[in-house]
């Protein structure tokens, strides 16, 4: 089972990729600023409980993470420690996020992260070769238990042959 979780919304764009986002288009057409970002009402989506104490999101749900947003957004600095909180608790389920800061990382994991948490999945987008030479190396480089690399939205041919081994997934 899986099911969309996003913490908060809005995102800066920050490449190429970003020039024609979903998020932003949506946003326009109802009359919103997809720049702004603000912490959602959904925030405690993951540890919502039912009535009798049980999480309503069972156990090995997947989470796609911050799909209306970036999880390392600095906007979302003050939100982030509490973020991690919950997806510990969780650690029955799966989060996945993709991110176009991966160079932020390190600076935004909580204190007892070691060698990753086995319930993130983390991914890099590219969307061209460029943005593949500069994030693919720093996801490489990141101490996590499961990556991905996204090629979207692809805006030209990559070769991204050299990046792949046994621990990396491509999408």
């Amino acid at each position: 089972m899986a099911s969309a979780w996003n913490p908060w919304h809005g995102c800066k764009k920050k490449s190429e990729g970003c020039r024609n986002c979903y998020i932003y288009r949506g946003d326009a057409k109802k009359g919103l600023d997809a720049g702004q970002v603000y912490k959602t009402e959904k925030f405690d989506y993951p540890i919502e409980t039912k009535k009798n104490g049980e999480y309503k999101t069972k156990a090995g749900n997947l989470f796609f993470t911050c799909f209306t947003s970036d999880f390392l957004l600095q906007e979302a600095d003050e939100w982030r420690k509490d973020a991690w909180k919950i997806i510990k608790e969780r650690s029955d389920c799966d989060f996945f996020f993709l991110t176009k800061r991966p160079e932020r990382f390190l600076s935004c994991i909580p204190e007892d992260w070691g060698d990753g948490y086995e319930n993130i999945h983390m991914g890099v987008s590219c969307e061209n070769q460029q943005m593949a030479d500069e994030r693919i190396p720093i996801l490489l480089s990141l101490p996590l238990k499961h990556r991905c690399i996204v090629l979207a939205p692809m805006l030209e041919p990559m070769n991204i042959e050299s990046y792949l081994n046994s621990s990396i997934g491509v999408v």
